[in-house]
């Protein structure tokens, strides 16, 4: 079983890395509506890299009697004027 305080932990970072993904896949959708497919692939990868930070953490903590808590996903805030 995992600390409370760890689980704790280990759930707020969870869920910036899952939020960190979702705000670079905002980007990539905004570049590729903008015809800029490359820089739009690359914010995919960077997207995949995240997430793939977020498994490591729930399984780590599936493994050890721990109970991942995902929590809502606001949207990314919008900029006027860019581009």
């Amino acid at each position: 079983m995992l600390n409370t305080k760890i689980e704790k932990m280990l759930n707020d970072q969870m869920n910036f890395e899952f939020y960190s993904s979702y705000i670079y896949m905002a980007m990539a959708a905004y570049l590729e509506s903008t015809d800029l497919q490359g820089f739009a692939h690359w914010m995919k990868v960077q997207a995949q890299e995240e997430m793939s930070h977020f498994l490591k953490m729930y399984n780590y903590m599936v493994e050890r009697g721990g109970r991942p808590v995902l929590a809502a996903v606001a949207a990314p805030k919008k900029r006027v004027g860019i581009c």
